[in-house]
């Protein structure tokens, strides 16, 4: 049996009832037992029996808190849109780069060409840094490959990440994220091809959840709908890009196939809100994609 003894730490407890604070401990301790938390509380309170034979570190005030959960990532792409950066700073919006071929679309070009190995690289260099700021648990999308070549190869990537890393990684598959360049003028046999690319995914363990991007630039409110039906037919769950650019309604719609979670949510309605209350669906902001895309309208918060 090994012990172990961090103490004279800042511990947040995350105890319920009392989420304004963390459930904050300013002088706590924490004791491991052979890689198990055994007793977590006030230093002054640390029972006695647990410093025998223990291992003891002092945390200098450090803040300590429980593993990290990333429930929004896209880990795994190709390339990069550092040019896209310095025309968001120039004024051009979202939706002009990605309608003159950036954005999602050009990450599409470059995750394709690139190998297995090369995606696993440099997905394998976030991860590690996520992992330094404390994520033990994250999310990854496909969604750059938008075949089922290339989603295949991505949601690949993400099972090695996971087999290879201290982590819990849960794959989602976002094939209705963007029209890819082959079906540049038909979006609905695009919808088509996504939905043909779900069993098989399935049939090779890829999938735990299935996402969609329902915006005036992505997809509409039927289109999403016939993903999320067939989703529902193979028994996955499904999440949503929801409300990020206009009010699409798809949040209400996710709620009514009981979604895990809608993200981004600029737009959404109180309708929206309340469907998503009574479906118990979560809902997950992204103050990053905000403030890089330069957004003005804020989700419905309450401070």
């Amino acid at each position: 049996m090994s012990l172990t003894i961090w103490e004279n730490a800042r511990v947040a407890t995350m105890q319920q009832g009392q989420e304004a604070n963390y459930g904050l401990i300013e002088d706590g301790a924490i004791v491991v037992q052979d890689e198990r938390l055994a007793w977590v509380g006030e230093r002054a309170d640390l029972p006695s029996q647990y410093r025998l034979g223990a291992v003891v570190h002092d945390s200098h005030k450090a803040l300590i808190t429980p593993g990290l959960i990333d429930c929004h990532t896209h880990l795994v792409y190709g390339g990069q849109r550092a040019n896209e950066f310095e025309l968001r700073l120039n004024g051009a919006s979202y939706e002009d780069i990605a309608r003159a071929g950036g954005g999602i679309k050009s990450t599409v070009q470059a995750t394709r060409v690139a190998t297995e190995a090369e995606l696993l690289a440099s997905a394998q260099k976030r991860l590690r840094n996520l992992m330094a700021e404390g994520v033990t648990t994250l999310e990854v999308k496909s969604g750059y490959g938008l075949s089922l070549e290339h989603e295949a190869k991505c949601l690949r990537v993400a099972r090695q990440l996971a087999q290879h890393n201290p982590v819990h990684i849960k794959n989602t598959f976002l094939g209705a994220h963007a029209v890819p360049p082959e079906f540049k003028d038909d979006a609905e046999a695009y919808i088509d091809s996504v939905v043909a690319m779900m069993a098989p995914l399935k049939a090779q363990g890829l999938i735990d959840a299935v996402d969609a991007f329902c915006d005036r630039i992505g997809f509409t409110y039927a289109q999403t709908e016939r993903v999320f039906k067939e989703a529902q037919r193979l028994e996955l769950p499904v999440k949503l890009h929801a409300e990020q650019l206009t009010d699409s309604k798809g949040a209400s719609l996710a709620a009514a196939y009981g979604a895990l979670s809608c993200d981004h949510l600029e737009w959404l309605s109180e309708e929206g809100a309340a469907a998503m209350t009574q479906a118990g669906t979560v809902a997950v902001l992204l103050p990053g994609a905000f403030y890089f895309l330069r957004e003005t309208k804020l989700p419905p918060l309450k401070f």
